[in-house]
């Protein structure tokens, strides 16, 4: 994978970040917030998961993959459009979930 870094000011970025911004005001938070919750309370794996994102093991993992070169192309490239929503940092802890 290649980037290209280059101005997006003048692009279809902006309608984009609308686009996105207009999508996300349709998504019922409350009823995912309800479907999430009663996975963590009945779901045997969804718990073992979140154990092993909260282990210290998971840290260690984290920063492995974040020194990967894949991971670091996606990372710049979602930030080159949702500047400044997300920056790199949030960016890693958005994908992996921290």
């Amino acid at each position: 994978m290649y980037l290209v870094k280059r101005d997006i000011s003048d692009t279809g970025i902006h309608r984009l970040r609308d686009e996105l911004k207009k999508y996300m005001e349709l998504v019922p938070t409350d009823k995912v917030l309800e479907i999430v919750l009663e996975y963590l309370a009945n779901d045997q794996e969804v718990r073992e998961f979140v154990v092993k994102i909260q282990s210290e093991q998971f840290p260690k993992i984290h920063t492995i993959v974040k020194r990967l070169k894949e991971y670091k192309e996606v990372s710049a490239f979602t930030c080159m459009f949702f500047k400044p929503q997300f920056d790199r940092e949030n960016f890693n802890s958005v994908s992996i979930g921290v």
